[in-house]
């Protein structure tokens, strides 16, 4: 039997909201972001300082089974963030294939 291949990726986006006047401004527009992200099916968690008011951090991850299958859920995640109300400073990509030996 083959080896399973695990394909997983990860984005990390620092994201600037440069009209952001309080934490609340900044996490009504975060939490809109994060749910569209979500309904994509990805993992998505907010790193770095959350204090900053202009300021977000976010970690997106996704797995697939094939290559292009990841490329496709990572490039999608890519739209939808840099659609948002957010300006993107810095976004690295991170990909990654495991294999583990079959059960």
């Amino acid at each position: 039997m083959d080896d399973v291949r695990i394909h997983s990726g990860t984005l990390i986006a620092d994201l600037i909201l440069p009209h952001a006047e309080s934490v609340k401004d900044r996490r009504r527009a975060l939490r809109s972001l994060v749910q569209r992200l979500l309904n994509r099916h990805l993992a998505v968690a907010q790193v770095g300082p959350a204090a900053l008011h202009q300021r977000a951090f976010l970690a997106v991850g996704a797995v697939a089974a094939t290559s292009s299958g990841l490329d496709e859920l990572l490039a999608g995640a890519e739209r939808v963030i840099f659609a948002s109300d957010f300006e993107v400073a810095d976004l690295r990509r991170e990909v990654r294939l495991d294999s583990f030996p079959s059960f």
